[in-house]
């Protein structure tokens, strides 16, 4: 088999892709990049058809289409990222010619979806150059929308290395590792109750939240090469650790990426979820004087436990607490964890 990679737009001028919360031309070749790598380990010829500069956005697509057309390709896939008005959009979408449903392309939607994103499915492409012109079977996948909050902590928390994973499966015809979405809910959720009962650190349904969130249930880079459910950096833990890129959030809302950042890696994502219980019971500040979430410790309400989240500083994200509650929590009826557990009232 042989494939053709099109690292989505341009890297500057002409061509260049959409800017959000993330730039669209960086994150289509952190994936491409990524998916080549994986498809030769799996054995797959590749072709890259990634077009860095061109003087205007038609050049541009009739180069990058040239390139795919030169060879004798199984597959043209051209990797993307959505944007839209007021930015609402969100979830993962293919386009082929006709909106032909190829059992690869639905695949793919499905292994994004798995992370939490809406699933919108396979569509017809005509419009499209790159679809149009393609002598080859072609799709062009619109990973997630650049400009959607939501849908950029799922990619984010996942990583592009999963993002070529799950369009280097779908290709393969495998679903994607990791449990479904109820399975690993009802995993991560029976260990955070067990500790709750124990030890009322963090809300069960709280934890189900972050871990789902954090690792795109389970199938974020971090999950699966570290069994870390939370993406907890080093922090004194004198334990294993997994090298990683940590992306973090200005406080003016854009990203910027620290290189070879240190994290807490596990033995199980059992010890993971204890972990990070621990972490949250003890982590201090001041030079040891004040425990640094005393706030969250045993606090029964969720949606005050994930304020205080997102006030202490757990992550950058600036909408950390209300994402937990909204995406999380409330969508996914997680608080049927905390039932039938007593607990402490918040601390104001």
């Amino acid at each position: 088999m042989k494939i053709g990679i099109n690292c989505g737009h341009t890297i500057s001028g002409p061509g260049y892709g959409a800017v959000g919360i993330i730039k669209e031309s960086e994150h289509t070749r952190r994936i491409g990049n990524a998916l080549r790598d994986q498809l030769k380990a799996a054995g797959i010829e590749t072709v890259d058809c990634t077009i860095d500069r061109a003087d205007t956005q038609r050049e541009y697509l009739q180069m990058a289409t040239a390139l795919a057309n030169r060879e004798d390709l199984d597959w043209f896939i051209s990797i993307h990222f959505n944007a839209s008005p007021g930015h609402l959009g969100q979830g993962v979408e293919i386009y082929t010619y006709e909106g032909r449903q190829y059992e690869e392309a639905v695949n793919i939607c499905a292994n994004f979806a798995k992370w939490g994103l809406k699933n919108r499915g396979v569509k017809k492409g005509n419009g499209l150059y790159l679809i149009r012109k393609s002598k080859a079977k072609a799709m062009l996948i619109e990973v997630c929308f650049c400009d959607n909050r939501n849908d950029v902590d799922l990619y984010i928390a996942a990583g592009a290395e999963a993002a070529a994973e799950a369009i280097c499966k779908g290709i393969c015809g495998q679903a994607a590792e990791g449990m479904t979405q109820e399975p690993f809910e009802e995993f991560v959720g029976k260990i955070a109750k067990e500790d709750w009962e124990k030890r009322r650190i963090v809300l069960p349904s709280v934890v189900v939240a972050q871990a789902i969130k954090e690792s795109a249930w389970g199938t974020s880079e971090l999950a699966r090469e570290a069994n870390a459910l939370f993406g907890i950096k080093k922090n004194g833990w004198t334990g294993r650790t997994y090298k990683k890129a940590a992306t973090e959030q200005r406080s003016d809302g854009s990203y910027y990426t620290k290189d070879d950042t240190l994290w807490r890696a596990y033995d199980s994502w059992e010890q993971s979820i204890r972990d990070h219980n621990d972490y949250i019971a003890t982590r201090r500040t001041d030079g040891g004087r004040t425990l640094r979430y005393s706030k969250v410790i045993g606090c029964d309400n969720h949606v005050l436990a994930c304020r205080y989240l997102q006030e202490c500083g757990y992550a950058t994200s600036l909408t950390y607490g209300e994402s937990l509650v909204r995406d999380y929590i409330e969508k996914y009826h997680l608080l049927r964890f905390d039932s039938g557990s007593s607990s402490n009232p918040c601390k104001s």
